[in-house]
């Protein structure tokens, strides 16, 4: 037969320290594990592509003509070799499209196969905000008729085509979609010195006469 012997008051006590230090340590750690996780992801640079080394997410530059309409104030990850910052668009998944802070320039990144990004016709767009690019950029229009959208794209698929880019006053044309928000698909308009209207793709080089689609929506 065995018999309990009350605990002395300094066992209560170690007892209450130990219990205290890992509540702490516990906290602690929360704490820490808490601070990790809130933080910006991390990207590993591999030949042109940024990958999350966690989920095995892995971006592609886009070409130039994307661009997004507006970026997250915060970074959502950052890459150190080279040193990026990357943010989350706004309306957009951060899983499948970031951006560089874009004040003109920057790069927007996707999470897919290039094949899987949208043609001008396939970005299914339902407004053309146009701009003019001197310090800053500009809006002098837009252009919201689905049907005259559709007449601008298919000028441009459809029209003649010329290796020269000629003279004359240039407009940025931002197509914006419902299908794809957050996004831009910049092209340019120029209105030729030689009489003749077009529309070019920097991304593809391609630039083609479009006739005067684009009368009606421009500044006179």
């Amino acid at each position: 037969m065995t018999t309990a012997f009350p605990e002395s008051s300094d066992i209560k006590m170690k007892k209450q320290r130990i219990s205290l230090i890992l509540s702490s340590l516990i906290a602690v750690a929360l704490f820490l594990v808490s601070c990790r996780d809130s933080g910006p992801l991390t990207l590993t640079y591999d030949k042109g592509n940024l990958t999350d080394q966690r989920s095995g997410i892995t971006y592609m530059i886009t070409p130039m003509c994307f661009e997004p309409i507006a970026t997250e104030l915060e970074p959502y990850a950052v890459c150190t070799e080279p040193e990026l910052e990357l943010f989350g668009i706004v309306g957009c998944d951060p899983s499948e499209w970031l951006s560089e802070k874009f004040e003109g320039i920057g790069y927007v990144y996707f999470a897919g196969e290039e094949d899987e990004l949208p043609s001008i016709d396939e970005f299914d767009a339902n407004l053309i905000v146009i701009c003019v690019e001197q310090t800053i950029t500009t809006g002098i229009g837009t252009v919201s008729d689905k049907g005259d959208i559709e007449n601008i794209v298919d000028a441009f698929i459809n029209g003649e085509r010329t290796t020269i880019i000629p003279e004359g006053d240039f407009y940025k044309l931002k197509f914006a979609s419902d299908k794809y928000p957050g996004i831009y698909y910049n092209l340019l308009y120029i209105e030729a010195d030689n009489g003749e209207n077009y529309i070019y793709d920097r991304s593809t080089k391609t630039c083609s006469a479009v006739g005067d689609v684009m009368y009606d929506y421009l500044p006179r």
